[in-house]
């Protein structure tokens, strides 16, 4: 979810859409954990489409502009992720924790103190994401620009992922790395795509029936590697064909383009306020699960939005680990 030194609108609209998607998917897997949604149906529908593609997106979009990152100079490279993603992540991993430790006859998940003592080596929660990005991005920025050994390194980590398929943090930095490579080697051809508009109704129409065609019947997530990987690039293609699109025909979604440009405070809090929604909507006792849905989802994205601008008024939104402010 870290942002290019120069803003590309569809890369920012993609975003939006993909952490849109992150605040539901959560607020869903929330509720159906609460028994407020049922376990079965559609709830689990949605949520087996959203979790084949929509992390591999953001990994895919950080793969972007990490090249030209790199170019610009290796340790400052790597000081700026140690500042907007290591930073972060211990930052808000403790202040979730600690809410969640403070919390726990409320919580889906409850966790012990020892869990806060190891996030340096286990993460908690969502921030798995930006500890599998950091070091994802530490290990390009090491090895570029030797692209091939790259690839043929990030080759063997899969097969490795694949075969063992372990539990651990280091077998998922193994399955996420591809896609912050295939990132890395599309930068040039997607900027082309942009400016193509019949071949980006091709690339949109092409992905969301080959993911459509190869995910359903919707049964349980897909185990075979191939088959998660191919479903991971074909919805993350559709969705940046789609944010090109939303781009090129300029309706009026500078809110969608926004919500990425956030969405890291986005990500950072979300759950936190989603949380603090469904208790209180269970205090009182709204027992609609669709409309609960929506309040908790909502709740997640809009009070986000409010902290980071209260943030942003006090001067802290580095000190928060939200990076540089955001213009409106």
């Amino acid at each position: 979810m870290t942002a290019p030194a120069r803003r590309i609108a569809w890369i920012d609209i993609a975003r939006g859409i993909g952490i849109l998607l992150v605040v539901y998917a959560h607020a869903a897997r929330g509720l159906v954990l609460s028994a407020v949604l049922p376990s079965q149906g559609w709830p689990i529908t949605v949520d087996t489409i959203i979790y084949a593609f929509h992390m591999p997106l953001f990994f895919v979009l950080a793969g972007l502009n990490i090249e030209r990152g790199v170019a610009r100079g290796r340790k400052d490279f790597i000081v700026n992720k140690l500042q907007t993603i290591a930073w972060p992540y211990f930052l808000w991993s403790l202040i979730q924790g600690w809410l969640k430790l403070m919390g726990a006859g409320y919580t889906n998940n409850p966790i012990a103190p020892s869990d806060l003592i190891a996030i340096p080596v286990a993460p908690i929660e969502q921030f798995w994401f930006l500890y599998v990005l950091f070091f994802c991005q530490l290990f390009v920025a090491i090895i570029l620009p030797r692209r091939w050994l790259l690839v043929g390194l990030t080759l063997l980590g899969v097969l490795a992922w694949s075969t063992i398929a372990g539990e651990s943090i280091f077998f998922r930095i193994l399955h996420y790395l591809p896609y912050v490579i295939v990132g890395l080697f599309a930068a040039p051809r997607l900027a082309w795509l942009a400016e193509r508009g019949a071949a980006l109704g091709i690339v949109l129409t092409g992905a969301w029936l080959a993911f459509a065609l190869l995910i359903l019947p919707v049964g349980s997530p897909a185990q075979a590697a191939p088959t998660i990987y191919a479903l991971a690039l074909l919805g993350s293609a559709g969705t940046i064909a789609a944010a090109m699109i939303l781009e090129s025909v300029k309706m009026p979604l500078g809110w969608l383009e926004y919500l990425g440009r956030l969405s890291m405070p986005i990500f950072l809090m979300h759950t936190i306020f989603s949380a603090a929604m469904r208790v209180g909507l269970k205090i009182v006792g709204l027992s609609d699960p669709v409309m609960t849905l929506v309040l908790v989802t909502a709740a997640g994205v809009l009070f986000s939005l409010l902290a980071y601008r209260v943030a942003e008024t006090m001067g802290v939104t580095r000190l928060l680990g939200f990076g540089a402010p955001v213009a409106r």
